[in-house]
């Protein structure tokens, strides 16, 4: 659902809070705010599935998710992302299916970004391709942590 008037400025502040979207010019971050979706989950909810083919970044505002992999039949949470946070960001410059399973942890609000209409932004302003891939990269190095064991967990 579009945001409302009155969630606009509550999203705008998430996201020129967000290192992903760091050096974005601030015409483009409005632009994106404009496509915003926002979304309610309560606990326990899948927000995306493991290996379904994606086009849309989820901004976590608020609330936490825990992102699950199966390794040889065990479900194992890799890691809880506490809002503000991405994820789903593979989706906005390469065509692969998800590499885990994002579940809610308590109630989140949520703010979906489509790829088609990232796409038609960085057309307006080309310069946020280059920016945001950068910032993509230095944050999949920050959850990349060898010294983090994977939890066992139930379904």
């Amino acid at each position: 659902m579009k945001l409302k008037a009155d969630q606009e400025q509550a999203a705008y502040l998430v996201l020129k809070g967000l290192a992903f979207f760091a050096g974005c010019p601030e015409d483009a971050l409005k632009a994106i705010l404009l496509t915003l979706d926002g979304r309610e989950f309560a606990a326990g909810k899948v927000i995306l599935m493991d290996q379904e083919i994606g086009k849309t970044l989820f901004i976590l505002a608020s609330g936490s998710v825990g992102v699950f992999k199966r390794f040889g039949g065990e479900k194992k949470q890799l890691a809880t992302l506490k809002g503000p946070d991405v994820f789903g960001e593979r989706t906005m410059f390469e065509e692969s299916p998800a590499s885990a399973l994002v579940k809610s942890i308590d109630k989140c609000t949520v703010y979906a970004l489509e790829k088609a209409h990232f796409d038609t932004i960085a057309a307006q302003f080309p310069v946020i391709l280059e920016v945001v891939k950068k910032n993509m990269e230095e944050l999949r190095q920050k959850r990349i942590t060898p010294s983090a064991a994977p939890k066992d967990t139930q379904d």
